[in-house]
């Protein structure tokens, strides 16, 4: 499925984050995005986007403040490119998971070996009779662009979330030993 349109929308009246994803192929896929989900969705999204704008590979002989200082330009660079004025088509001929949005209770990622990040929306709801669940690919052009489109339905949200406030787990391989050491204790 290749994403044509991305659209994140707060909606007061049920406290949630719409999203809306078109496709070339002219289908139109709805999610739900609950605070909760948003709050433990920044972190890993913020990880994948230094991972696929500063791979390890690239950045082997810098520290972490490099590789997120190139993260940030390259995102930077991606928003100048992306078109944001181009109002949201609603003109979707196909619904594959139905009208009613899918409300995210797992998400799952899965970097892909070409530099991009799939994401995995699930919903598993008591009483349901079948989960519901899709899968997007979201490449280095298309990442920032989402976190960007979440960050202003965040700010709309007032939610107390901020891009900038979540902070990805820092990568093993740059992590200094040192730094977490005690240093000795003398006991006479």
């Amino acid at each position: 499925m290749k994403i044509h349109q991305l659209q994140a929308t707060y909606l007061v009246e049920h406290d949630r984050i719409l999203v809306r994803l078109n496709t070339h192929a002219g289908e139109e896929l709805r999610l739900w995005l609950t605070r909760r989900m948003v709050r433990n969705l920044f972190p890993h999204m913020l990880q994948a986007s230094v991972e696929l704008a500063a791979p390890p590979s690239l950045m082997a002989n810098h520290d972490g403040a490099d590789r997120r200082a190139l993260a940030e330009f390259k995102k930077q660079e991606t928003l100048h490119k992306t078109d944001f004025s181009t109002p949201f088509s609603t003109d979707a001929t196909v619904l594959p998971i139905g009208s009613e949005p899918l409300l995210a209770t797992t998400v799952h990622f899965t970097p892909t070996q070409k530099g991009a990040l799939r994401i995995g929306f699930e919903e598993k709801l008591a009483g349901a009779a079948k989960p519901r669940s899709f899968e997007v690919t979201l490449g280095p052009g298309l990442l920032p662009g989402f976190m960007h489109l979440l960050e202003i339905a965040l700010r709309q949200a007032d939610w107390g979330i901020a891009l900038r406030d979540a902070q990805p787990a820092p990568d093993a391989s740059l992590v200094d030993p040192f730094d977490a050491a005690q240093p000795p204790k003398y006991l006479n």
